[in-house]
């Protein structure tokens, strides 16, 4: 039996590893997203932290040094806050990239895919149609033998 050929194959292992690594890459981008975005919950929460020991440190006795330090605390952390946020809107941008540039390859490799199960279809028809034929052949073959045969 005749096996299927595709001509265009290189080009589609090509385009597959196009399309494999754009979806890594991406997979890397929303990885350090997911670490961004921890980072921005954790300064969240020490912010929140922070807010409610100010709060408490305001009632009673007030010791203005304690106070000044987690001012500072406080700032620090909001500026570690504002630069993760930062990040992550630079990274929002590259996920963009990246999404675009992984829905381009996939279509690229689709393209082919297509055009590989096109290809092969037209090659079943045509098996197909030499099989018929074929079979016409054999079946014209033996009913002229068998009239030579007959008395």
């Amino acid at each position: 039996m005749a096996i299927f050929v595709f001509k265009l194959q290189s080009l589609l292992d090509l385009r597959l590893r196009e399309e494999q690594s754009a979806q890594r890459e991406m997979a890397l981008l929303m990885r350090e997203k997911a670490e961004i975005d921890e980072r921005l919950r954790r300064h969240q929460r020490a912010i929140e932290d922070g807010k409610q020991s100010l709060r408490e440190d305001l009632v009673g006795m007030v010791d203005v040094r304690r106070l000044r330090l987690q001012t500072h605390a406080a700032f620090g952390v909001m500026r570690d806050a504002q630069g993760a946020a930062i990040a992550l809107a630079g990274l929002a941008r590259k996920i963009e990239n990246a999404r675009i540039l992984h829905q381009a390859a996939r279509a690229k490799r689709r393209a082919v895919e297509m055009l590989k199960e096109k290809r092969h279809t037209e090659w079943l028809r045509e098996q197909d149609r030499r099989e018929v034929a074929l079979l016409d052949e054999l079946a014209i073959a033996a009913s002229h033998g068998q009239k030579e045969w007959m008395p």
